[in-house]
């Protein structure tokens, strides 16, 4: 097996990732492309990459374009990550009396934590059946591994103490090593496949939880996302942004009221 990629071949897997997902990847991003899809080679009994790309074009194999897109999206989270924003969060919930359940869309949610952690949080403060979470990533085998909802035992020591006993369960038999949420919980998260450049969902939300999900488009794509968000926000819902991510501070529907936490005014 040949894994090393030409300039012509990376620029047709820039092509492809960049038509499917909107991501650009820049020529700085080669070798780490090279390495993410070597694996790929050998799942496809692919000798070359113009043998793998031939796979990723051929309509027999469009489970692969999935685990394509899979490898070379980045799925760096945690649950709790930026733990600050669900205190922000928390606080924003106190006293809050509507009759309709508060929902949240985590949106670009990789595997799932940050979907349960909203969820977390709500149950906490709200309590069953007053909430809900929505959590959509442009990778199907994430999308699968958060509705799956079966994590690594070490990861657990990322959720405070309190919620961990609360919500968490302990894998046995077959699952040992592994812990995942309870059903008190999940029952209330949904999960689908969404590209945030053209969105399926018809939902309006309370609040929108986009974070570092920005800094990997450009500027046009940036606004495209951040118009097609606002547009599923309710108005005086709350999008959260990463803190590496300040874009919309000039928007004219968009009021910051924390750092890196914005309100939807009335128009």
């Amino acid at each position: 097996m040949n894994a090393t990629i030409t300039s012509v071949q990376f620029r047709s897997i820039q092509s492809i990732m960049e038509h499917c997902t909107g991501i650009y990847l820049g020529e700085h991003k080669r070798v780490m492309v090279e390495s993410r899809l070597t694996s790929r080679l050998k799942a496809t009994h692919s000798e070359t990459f113009d043998d793998y790309l031939k796979v990723l074009m051929s309509q027999e194999h469009q489970e692969e374009l999935h685990c394509f897109i899979d490898r070379l999206t980045t799925h760096e989270t945690r649950f709790f990550r930026e733990s600050v924003q669900y205190d922000q969060l928390a606080k924003l919930l106190v006293g809050y009396r509507r009759a309709k359940p508060f929902k949240v869309w985590s949106a670009a949610c990789s595997t799932g934590e940050e979907a349960y952690s909203l969820a977390m949080v709500l149950e906490q403060q709200l309590g069953s059946s007053k909430w809900s979470v929505f959590g959509s990533d442009v990778s199907d085998v994430a999308i699968h591994h958060a509705i799956k909802c079966q994590y690594d035992m070490v990861l657990a020591e990322q959720i405070p103490s309190d919620y961990r006993r609360q919500y968490c369960l302990k894998g046995v038999g077959a699952f040992q090593g592994t812990f995942t949420i309870s059903q008190a919980l999940r029952r209330y998260c949904h999960f689908a496949c969404e590209n945030l450049l053209t969105p399926k969902t018809e939902l309006s939300f309370d609040a929108i939880f986009l974070r570092n999900v920005l800094i990997y488009f450009d500027v046009a794509r940036q606004k495209i996302i951040i118009d097609n968000v606002i547009k599923h926000l309710s108005d005086g819902g709350y999008l959260f942004l990463g803190h590496s991510e300040n874009v919309i501070k000039a928007h004219p529907r968009m009021k910051m009221v924390e750092n890196c936490v914005y309100r939807k005014v009335t128009a």
